[in-house]
């Protein structure tokens, strides 16, 4: 009986530690947006490099720091924007390159204290290329959570 709840307790431990693991939120930085160069993405030359991929990011749940150039918004409530990996980007400066632009949507909204303030962004992140007027994403994330980088 001591065995048999042994075993079953180390089961138990495992199987919770595998759903963990399964639904971990991923940290990324922005060259993680980027293919290897040793992947058939990179060596693709009909595809400006700009616009590569990574397709293995699809539907995974991530996290990224970033700045938010809003797209739209009601007085200093956001509901969709770019994120971008520095700020001013779209807006004093020429837009990154859509492999570096993620199209973000956010349903509660986010109360932007201040266009300069760097976010942490997480939620499920798409390879879906979205054209807009300020710049072209070829990624883009349902926000479940914006919190100020720090």
């Amino acid at each position: 009986m001591a065995r048999q709840l042994k075993v079953y307790f180390f089961v138990t431990l495992v199987l919770s530690f595998l759903g963990a693991r399964l639904h971990a939120t991923e940290t990324l930085g922005w060259q993680d947006l980027l293919p290897d160069l040793d992947s058939p993405a990179a060596l693709d030359d009909s595809v400006p490099w700009g616009e590569r991929i990574r397709t293995d990011l699809n539907k995974k749940a991530v996290r990224i720091p970033g700045f938010i150039v809003p797209l739209e918004y009601d007085e200093q409530t956001v509901t969709s924007f770019l994120l971008v990996p520095y700020f001013g980007a779209c807006i004093h400066e020429p837009p990154p390159p859509p492999n570096q632009t993620v199209y973000a949507i956010y349903e509660p909204g986010h109360e932007m204290d201040a266009m300069w303030q760097p976010v942490w962004v997480e939620g499920k992140i798409y390879t879906t290329r979205v054209e807009g007027e300020l710049a072209t994403a070829s990624y883009s994330i349902n926000a479940e959570k914006i919190e100020l980088y720090e």
